[in-house]
């Protein structure tokens, strides 16, 4: 049994790792501000990863084998009105875990993104280079830099569109279409979405194997969005006909949504003995522990 430390743990992807990691391990949730409930049974710990000093109390008290380190900055239009914001918490607060978790001698996992790219083309693999557009992901590739800088005990894990549990994307969709109300959705704009329990998944194949590097893990399809929330509707038998298939047009700006952020997970997928869920395999998994 590891002793886990996962920042960003009270948020919604952290908060399924520890839901999940709590089974096997015992996990500490590290987060800014408490929750109403820690899932699984995890214990919970103040911590705000752009403070140094508390950084290093945190990780010297809790002393894990293993960081996993969830918490960031995710909205990505607010990033683009806040670089400062952003880079302050994507980037330092990722410096100051990975240099912390070292001093302690911790393995550091770092839960990335596919918006680290120009997300035009897609399929982007685990060796190329980042450069994105999005403040987003500019400070999410810098927070990888920085962490390669701080400890060569990492593994870096991109992942992309993560549904699950307690998913806000998700629920939203659902009381739309609960309530009958027809919603638009893009069928130019695509990605490789990710179901949280085979994310963590994948994680733990990484953990058990000690693994370090760059590593894609994303479900295995690419799919856009009006696609995405047409198998959701079908799985939970909500009237799929409310969708409404349409380009982005002037709302790409606006939304500052990207083309295609799709990863390419083969390097990845050669490595591992997890492979990534398809949509419709995420959703029939997820309705087996009882619905979104």
């Amino acid at each position: 049994m590891a002793r886990i430390l996962i920042t960003g743990g009270t948020g919604f992807v952290g908060s399924n790792l520890v839901r999940f990691f709590s089974r096997r391990h015992a996990v500490v949730a590290a987060s800014r501000h408490p929750s109403d409930s820690i899932a699984g049974n995890g214990s919970w710990v103040q911590l705000d990863v752009t403070d140094a000093g508390a950084t290093a109390r945190v990780m010297a008290h809790v002393r894990p084998d293993l960081v996993i380190h969830a918490a960031g900055v995710k909205d990505v239009r607010y990033c683009q009105k806040n670089r400062l914001a952003a880079f302050r918490t994507n980037a330092r607060g990722t410096a100051l875990t990975a240099r912390s978790a070292a001093a302690v001698g911790a393995k550091m996992i770092y839960i990335s993104t596919d918006l680290v790219f120009p997300c035009d083309v897609g399929g982007h693999k685990e060796t190329d280079i980042c450069y994105s557009p999005l403040v987003y992901g500019q400070s999410k590739a810098a927070g990888e830099a920085l962490a390669m800088r701080m400890t060569p005990n990492l593994a870096i894990c991109r992942t992309a569109g993560v549904y699950g549990l307690r998913s806000p994307l998700l629920r939203w969709m659902a009381e739309r279409l609960a309530a009958g109300q027809e919603t638009e959705c893009f069928t130019d704009v695509h990605n490789t979405p990710t179901y949280a329990d085979n994310l963590a998944e994948m994680l733990e194949e990484i953990i058990n194997r000690d693994l370090c590097g760059i590593f894609h893990l994303v479900g295995r399809q690419r799919i856009n969005r009006y696609d995405f929330f047409k198998q959701f509707a079908l799985a939970f038998n909500f009237d799929h006909t409310l969708l409404k298939a349409v380009t982005a047009d002037e709302k790409r700006r606006e939304l500052l949504l990207m083309p295609d952020s799709s990863l390419s997970s083969r390097y990845t997928e050669s490595i591992l003995n997890v492979a990534g869920f398809s949509p419709a395999e995420g959703f029939l998994q997820l309705k087996a522990l009882g619905g979104f």
